[in-house]
């Protein structure tokens, strides 16, 4: 089951950004998070009834744990939402890829004490910014087309990784479904603000190819792959289990490629193993004692 667990989270989390490129054609960004994550919420809120003596203890964690929905749903994915305007969803996801590294640089300011920046972390932070760089620098001019997405694309991890900062100070011992339910509805409120604020129009008639996009991003984007990462974290290495973001970019890619027929164009594949071998270092060197345990057990 653990298996099956995994692989489902790679495939989902690594095929939405596929299926929110086809839900775009028939929603606008901001109101297109507002409506998966304010059913996903709805859905997720008997979590947070079914066991009130896990909810949390005061107003400042309800508080912060809001916080960190806005920052990553309505600040992480609804820039992903707002960047695949402008950019292929295969590129969009090996741009956001390189969360780990704001992981590993905002770590180390904001808990000095156990997270160290080493040297080999300082290569893996170096060799995917040199991946990124690849990937678009043809693209950093002011005229061009892409660079609203790929500034969009290189923001939301910096607000992904704020806010999973806060999940970690504030969210000890309460369980995933529950800190998801409070993170999605607060994460759904902030959407309807941000898109009423910019005049997004929500007199709209989508087709069904969209109106199919949402229900996947609903259905499996946010409750199927929020049970199956939390039933991971209950069985294995939280380690182990985040070994996913090595392999959502490189699925993002291919699906893009083969269903919507985006290019992989020159420089894609050198920027993909810069980025991809950045991460894993990265990884390996964030995760080296916790992976070591595990196998020694």
């Amino acid at each position: 089951m653990v298996v099956v667990a995994y692989l489902a989270l790679c495939i989902i989390w690594g095929t939405t950004y596929l299926v929110i490129k086809v839900a775009l054609e028939g929603f606008p960004p901001f109101m297109l998070g507002a409506v998966r994550y304010a059913i996903s919420g709805v859905v997720f809120l008997p979590f947070l009834l079914k066991n009130r003596a896990a909810l949390p203890k005061s107003k400042s964690q309800w508080g912060f744990l809001a916080l960190t929905g806005v920052l990553m749903l309505a600040g992480g994915n609804g820039l992903v939402n707002f960047a695949e305007q402008y950019m292929d969803s295969g590129l969009t996801a090996l741009t956001v890829a390189t969360s780990p590294t704001w992981a590993a640089i905002l770590g180390a300011l904001f808990f000095p004490s156990t997270e160290k920046l080493d040297k080999f972390s300082m290569l893996g932070i170096l060799l995917a910014t040199a991946g990124i760089y690849v990937l678009h620098h043809n693209n950093l001019n002011v005229s061009g087309s892409q660079w609203p997405g790929i500034v969009a694309a290189l923001v939301c991890p910096i607000l992904w990784t704020l806010g999973s900062l806060g999940v970690r100070r504030h969210g000890k011992g309460l369980a995933p479904t529950t800190v998801s339910a409070i993170q999605m509805l607060a994460g759904a409120a902030a959407f309807v603000v941000i898109s009423l604020s910019i005049g997004e129009s929500w007199d709209i008639h989508p087709s069904a190819k969209a109106i199919g996009a949402m229900a996947y991003l609903i259905v499996l984007g946010s409750i199927i792959a929020m049970t199956a990462y939390a039933y991971l974290l209950s069985k294995i290495p939280a380690a182990k289990a985040n070994t996913y973001t090595l392999v959502n970019p490189l699925i993002a890619l291919a699906s893009g490629a083969l269903i919507l027929g985006e290019p992989i164009t020159p420089e894609v594949i050198p920027a993909t193993i810069l980025i991809i071998a950045g991460l894993v270092i990265l990884y390996v060197m964030r995760n080296r004692g916790t992976l070591a345990a595990a196998k020694n057990k």
